[in-house]
């Protein structure tokens, strides 16, 4: 065994086969470099683009699935935010659609597929108007003071919403509570829309979304003595 070990044809068939077992490590390494791979990447956000800025999206998928071809190389520190999928809504008003969902191919990737190739979009007319803010109060001051008198800043807020929101909105609703308040106070308040029947109205946009409301209260006087009880004792 000895000798087999240190002749010099069992050297020249162990160099021959290293140089084999390198040669297909780098072919095989060259190989998968070279090679196309296909990869799917999943929840890639959907976009829109070229809406109508008098409409709104009001309903359709956040995302798509998307298959891309290309070398293991291009895929490095690829992320989704590179993968550009969008619907083209040109041209587009109230109603639902069903749109083709396009997509560009990031770094020289080559995009497969999108899954779903078509996607379902409802528009709305968006609409805006301007609304008195109505003030409620509840509580009681400290003892021994009394409301003097209040202001709002702003009195009016912007109200937003695709139209089957924006119908619903009665007024705009703003709550302080006056327990324990004395001198002066300052109070920020969030303003919230209500229908005709008092439900809350929500998903729309009140613009600004904070007022201040200052208020300030006055010590009630002490009742001035009776004369006529003074004169009988």
């Amino acid at each position: 065994m000895e000798k087999i070990l240190r002749s010099n044809n069992f050297a020249r068939a162990l160099a021959i086969f290293m140089a084999v077992i390198l040669w297909l490590f780098v072919t095989g390494d060259k190989i998968t470099r070279t090679t196309p791979s296909r990869k799917v990447w999943h929840d890639v956000p959907l976009q829109v683009e070229n809406l109508n800025p008098d409409y709104v999206v009001t309903d359709m998928p956040s995302s798509i699935d998307v298959t891309l071809e290309g070398l293991p190389e291009d895929f490095l520190d690829l992320t989704v935010q590179e993968i550009e999928v969008y619907v083209n809504l040109a041209d587009k008003g109230s109603g639902n659609h069903l749109v083709r969902v396009q997509a560009q191919s990031p770094r020289g990737l080559s995009i497969i597929s999108v899954e779903p190739e078509q996607v379902r979009v409802s528009i709305e007319a968006y609409m805006s108007e301007d609304f008195e803010i109505e003030v409620n109060m509840v509580g009681e001051p400290a003892q021994g003071w009394e409301l003097l008198e209040y202001t709002l800043i702003p009195e009016e807020v912007l109200v937003g919403a695709p139209e089957s929101i924006f119908e619903k909105v009665d007024r705009i609703v703003v709550l302080i509570n006056k327990s324990g308040m004395r001198l002066m106070e300052s109070v920020e308040l969030v303003p919230v829309a209500y229908d005709e029947e008092g439900n809350r109205v929500d998903d729309l946009v009140i613009d600004p979304s904070l007022v201040t409301a200052r208020l300030e209260f006055e010590r009630i006087p002490d009742p001035e003595p009776d004369p006529d009880e003074n004169n009988n004792n």
